[in-house]
């Protein structure tokens, strides 16, 4: 009996222990599985909170595309903060960084939140692009130079500086930049060919070599590129029209107003126009058979054209909406020329006060300005030869979108002080014998002589007669990623 009470006393005890680990099992699978639960839940939450996030940061980007570029810019130049719509429990801020050649460069963070409080937090880093073309940025890097720099007189380049692919002589303590380098010694510039001077205590040489060297500039093709421009803006004279025999006198504005409208074809003389303040309104004038045309009284030319060996203003005259075709010389003595006017000629003058706007002046030869001229607008100067300018030169009435520009086979001198808004293009040599400010930029295939005061400050301008580039268009992601989450 007492066995008997003892087996059943042990199976009790055994029944409830297995129970009580039963259980104690169940107990813990359930907490385990509560716990999974719950941070299954805080997974999802914190999920949920990193959609939102990443999902501001896609609306913060198709706000920025939807935006013209300069709106995008002033608008956002300080930071911007919004709720993000259609229901996205998130809340985005925009702000505009820098510019740069490619676009403009926003800072776009989102916060996310999901349920629990959850939190997350994301940024990104985008680039605007408007698309378009620009002037290649290139041409406004300061001086720039296949050849050699040659620094003789006090000389600050401001957001640019110096480069010459075959060295650098900087004659004066006076000068800074924010960079300065060359492209040799190299493989393909020898010790032999390279040159580094720079007075003064600068850490611009080592020895007698550029202290930063880097790859070789091209500054492009200035031939080919003339070659298209007078193919653009050259017009041969039309063939048909009402005939006049010359040498021809006109004396009274009645001879002038007979021709407007009209196409003249002139022959066997030359055209002399002897009318104080004659208006030519409307005319094709064509001087057939190497004949000249002179302006001898101050005149208003508007919408003519005129086809002639030479051309030659000898009164202070106003031009407007006008091309010259000329065969030698186009020369004025005081001249108001705008609104997209072209000169195409052998070689161009000027002398007296005049001003330029807007206009478009190609020299088969030379270019010489010998007085005070004023130029401004989207204009162009090109030359197959030498560009000149003596005296005191105004090209500062320029704005900081549109720019002079001024393109020469053979080389360019500045004589005397003239401010400048623009960019310089040279296939010889670029000199500076006196005071001078330039805004824009300056590239060379030879030497870069400053041997004045100069002031040069590197700025991008926009004149589509020099070589442009294709600019991105839309909205890029620079970087983008999660700041924290909780």
């Amino acid at each position: 009996m007492n066995k008997a009470r003892k087996k059943r006393g042990f199976i009790l005890m055994a029944t409830l222990s297995v129970s009580v680990l039963i259980l104690l099992l169940g107990f813990a699978v359930s907490s385990i599985a509560s716990a999974n639960l719950r941070s299954s839940g805080n997974r999802l939450s914190r999920l949920e909170a990193k959609y939102a996030a990443e999902s501001g940061i896609d609306i913060g980007m198709a706000e920025l595309e939807a935006l013209e570029p300069e709106t995008a810019r002033t608008y956002y130049a300080v930071p911007v903060g919004k709720t993000c719509p259609g229901g996205t429990d998130c809340t985005i801020t925009i702000q505009y960084v820098q510019s740069t050649d490619n676009g403009d460069v926003y800072r776009i963070s989102s916060v996310g939140r999901g349920p629990k409080d959850a939190r997350y937090d994301s940024v990104a880093l985008v680039l605007k692009g408007g698309g378009g073309t620009e002037t290649n940025p290139w041409f406004s890097k300061g001086l720039v130079s296949e050849a050699t720099v040659y620094v003789n007189g006090w000389t600050t380049i401001e957001d640019g500086g110096l480069h010459g692919n075959t060295g650098y002589q900087i004659h004066t303590g006076q000068f800074n930049a924010d960079y300065v380098n060359a492209s040799c010694p190299s493989d393909e510039i020898p010790a032999s060919q390279c040159t580094c001077f720079a007075a003064g205590n600068n850490p611009y040489c080592d020895g007698h070599y550029p202290a930063e060297v880097v790859d070789p500039v091209d500054v492009g093709d200035i031939s080919a590129h003339l070659d298209s421009l007078w193919e653009e803006y050259d017009q041969p004279p039309p063939t048909v029209g009402t005939v006049v025999n010359g040498p021809l006198t006109i004396s009274s504005q009645s001879q002038l107003d007979a021709w407007s409208g009209r196409t003249i074809l002139v022959r066997g003389g030359d055209v002399t126009i002897n009318v104080p303040g004659a208006e030519l309104d409307n005319v094709n004038l064509v001087l057939e058979d190497g004949y000249s045309v002179t302006f001898e009284q101050p005149t208003s030319v508007t919408d003519s054209n005129i086809w002639a060996e030479n051309l030659t203003f000898l009164g202070h005259s106003d031009v407007s909406g006008s091309g010259f075709y000329i065969n030698d010389d186009l020369a004025f003595r005081g001249t108001n020329t705008s609104s997209d006017s072209v000169f195409v000629a052998g070689a161009i003058d000027f002398h007296g006060t005049s001003t330029v706007d807007s206009t478009k002046l190609f020299s088969e030869g030379d270019f010489d300005d010998h007085g005070a001229v004023t130029y401004s607008g989207e204009t162009t100067l090109a030359a197959r030869g030498d560009i000149e300018f003596h005296g005191a030169t105004d090209l500062s009435a320029l704005t900081n979108e549109d720019g002079l520009a001024v393109i020469a086979e053979g080389d360019l001198t500045f004589s005397g002080r003239s401010d400048t808004v623009g960019i310089f293009w040279i296939g010889g040599d670029f000199r500076i014998n006196g005071t001078k400010k330039i805004i824009g930029g300056v590239l060379s295939q030879s030497d870069i002589d400053l041997n004045g005061r100069s002031y040069i400050k590197a700025l991008r301008l926009q004149n589509d007669d020099l070589p442009q580039v294709d600019l991105l268009e839309g909205v890029y992601v620079l970087s983008r990623g999660a700041v924290s989450e909780d």
